[in-house]
């Protein structure tokens, strides 16, 4: 299953820092703890998120229900749904409602069937459609109930306007969209369903978002559209047959972001009813048809309906009871009892090799793990950085004691010594400092021109939006992009500033033969950053800003219908386009007065941070020098720094083990 390996890796580094923490104590080791706790508090409190969205009717709910091992999910319902609902492991089962009007319902259960029949049963009641308005578009409607102020009331043009939206003919089901109208309020419309039930996984943190399906144009609500940005992985699924889809191209082209994109799979379903030819054949042409949409890697190939039932085997049940359960298994299990049969294998194989479900985890799990585990990569090496500082630290203090135990005044001259060589140390970083500051000076030109791109790029795919879905991509990439460009800037500072330090320090460390304080400059570029781009004005960077204008910006557009009023996409657009380019060309212009605030927050707190080592260092050796001891208090402590250096190779040696095996 995904993540499992990933769990362990977690655990690990988690265990490693604990460690790390108590065998530190006061000691500075140049490495920033409170944000090294942050970090680890964030990997302990993270989820892990699979958003998995398509068209209605495309078999999303099925392979959920094989995605979890276990069919939780009623199909039939969700699929009518315009909810999102995201479905977690828990000790209990439990399922948690919110409502359009704001309401909640919470329905706990117990590990009993009937405990999961009650929440099924609660959720065709929430989510039912009657059978009267299966022809109607009942998700759309209810966004537009949510949306309007009051009773939604309707006329022509909001027929013309759904059917517009859908592609589907309206016109007669003029009063059977009023019956539902007036039957649906916002106290019936369920908004976000959360689903907790004691799955069998390991990683406690995956969490399975189902979305409401992608209409036949391809677009998305904006709460689908949140968790596809922040999704850790998003699984479009598609029939396999017929392997052509426009509102793939669409969802891909047009709704979701260029950052999301870079996390999308095509999940091609039903793969059991075909040959192996046939699916092979038509594997290889959807890589064909989309190889400049998505890469090859992550376009797989599953049924689910087989996956359900090698879990139905794995959980004690017989062939009889499955087929007896469900008549779409019935039918299809004699196929590969016929194969197991022709090859001379047990049927729970064959299973699992055609429901491809092992290769496909195995490729998300690859993919989608790749960021987590550099996460886990980046703090084991300030771990490992952090030791090897304590380890120096030790040495070269036992080598000062075995001065002082043979001879006093040979020590107080080395102590004497380290401190003057510190002072000279202090005054390398200021040139350092004031060289790289010198740098950054005559950037102007460079991030002039970036600026002129930016400004160029991103006004023009607005203005040409012709759609509410593409303007909302553009707008959030727009976002990611200024986002990325003032990290880019951040994280080139540390580089530079590193490599500064590192250059410095050699020849320093070899002409004085000593080691040197370090600060933290990770940790320093992050409170840089923050104190920069606070959110006031135009530097709201780090609570997206432009994403929250786009929201703020929907609530006005709306026209009158009837008596009421619905959104006007028309007049939203046309506005949206202008307001837009001026709070971008804004937030853009402003970005070299942002960037060099950065740079003086970034120095100055180096400075302040490198000076206040080097002097906690220095007044440690003073007090080193003025302690009393006797020979044998100094042999003492001698023997141990020598068990404490013992103690931090070995766990500096379960670092480097668990870092070669994460990469």
């Amino acid at each position: 299953m995904i993540g499992k390996q990933y769990k362990a890796h977690k655990d690990n580094v988690i265990d490693l820092f604990n460690k790390y923490k108590t065998k530190r104590g006061d000691l500075d080791d140049g490495i920033d703890i409170k944000f090294l706790e942050n970090r680890i508090d964030s990997l302990r409190k993270g989820k892990f998120t699979l958003a998995v969205a398509g068209e209605v009717k495309a078999g999303k709910s099925t392979f959920i229900n094989a995605l979890l091992g276990a069919e939780i999910l009623p199909s039939d319902v969700l699929q009518a749904s315009s909810a999102i609902v995201e479905v977690s492991k828990s000790e209990t089962s439990f399922l948690k409602v919110k409502y359009a009007d704001g309401k909640n319902e919470l329905i706990d259960s117990d590990l009993e069937t009937t405990g999961i029949d009650k929440i099924n049963e609660r959720l065709h009641e929430i989510c039912k459609i009657h059978d009267e308005y299966r022809q109607i578009p009942t998700t759309l409607i209810d966004d537009y109930i949510i949306a309007c102020d009051g009773v939604l009331t309707i006329n022509e043009d909001f027929v013309k306007y759904l059917e517009q939206k859908t592609g589907e003919h309206l016109q007669d089901k003029h009063s059977v969209i009023e019956k539902y109208i007036l039957e649906k309020t916002k106290d019936k419309i369920p908004v976000e369903i959360e689903f907790g039930y004691p799955l069998k996984w390991d990683f406690d943190e995956l969490r399975i978002v189902d979305s409401p399906g992608v209409n036949a144009i391809g677009g998305v609500q904006d709460v689908s559209f949140r968790f596809f940005e922040e999704a850790n992985a998003i699984l479009f699924v598609h029939p396999i047959k017929p392997i052509e889809s426009e509102s793939f191209r669409r969802f891909v082209d047009s709704v979701i972001t260029n950052r999301s994109k870079e996390t999308l799979f095509l999940i091609l379903t039903h793969a059991g009813l075909y040959s192996n030819d046939d699916v092979e054949r038509l594997h290889v042409e959807a890589k064909r048809l989309y190889k400049n949409v998505i890469p090859e890697s992550r376009i797989l190939v599953v049924d689910s309906l087989l996956q359900l039932i090698i879990k139905d085997f794995e959980n004690g049940k017989t062939q009889d009871e499955i087929e007896k359960a469900s008549e779409q298994k019935e039918d299809i299990l004699p196929k590969f009892e016929k194969k197991a049969k022709k090859e001379g294998t047990d049927l729970v194989s064959q299973l699992k090799k055609h429901s491809r479900f092992e290769l496909m985890f195995a490729a998300i799990d690859e993919f989608s793990m790749k960021a987590p585990n550099l996460q886990l990569q980046e703090i084991l090496e300030k771990i490992k950085a952090g030791y090897e500082d304590q380890e120096n630290q030790y040495t070269e203090k036992a080598e000062r004691l075995e001065k002082k135990k043979r001879n006093p005044q040979e020590f107080e001259e080395e102590i004497n010594r380290i401190n003057e060589a510190l002072e000279k140390y202090k005054l390398l970083t200021k040139q350092t400092k004031e060289d790289l500051k010198s740098n950054y000076s005559g950037r102007h030109s460079t991030w002039q021109k970036v600026i002129d791109e930016l400004k160029v790029k991103y006004p023009e795919l607005i203005t040409e939006s012709n759609n509410i879905d593409s303007a909302r991509k553009h707008t959030v990439d727009a976002q990611n992009a200024l986002n990325d460009k003032v990290n880019d800037f951040s994280k080139e500072l540390t580089q530079r500033l590193g490599e500064a330090l590192e250059e410095a320090g050699k020849a320093f460390k070899k002409e004085h033969q000593i080691s040197i304080p370090i600060v933290d400059i990770e940790a320093l570029e992050e409170k840089a950053r923050k104190s920069a781009y606070k959110e006031e004005d135009t530097y709201e960077w780090r609570k997206h800003s432009i994403w929250k204008f786009w929201k703020w910006f929907n609530r006005d557009y709306k026209v009158k219908t009837g008596t009421r009023k619905v959104f006007d996409d028309k007049k939203f657009l046309g506005e949206y386009k202008t307001k837009f380019n001026e709070k971008f060309y804004k937030i853009v212009n402003d970005l070299p007065n942002i960037s060099k605030e950065v740079l003086d927050i970034y120095l100055n707190l180096f400075s302040k941070e490198i000076d206040s080592a080097i002097g906690d260092r220095q007044k440690a050796l003073e007090k080193e020098k003025e302690k009393k001891q006797s020979n044998e208090e100094i042999i003492s402590e001698i023997k141990e720094l020598g068990r404490k250096k013992k103690d931090i190779q070995s766990e500096k040696s379960l670092c480097i083990e668990v870092l070669e095996d994460i990469k």
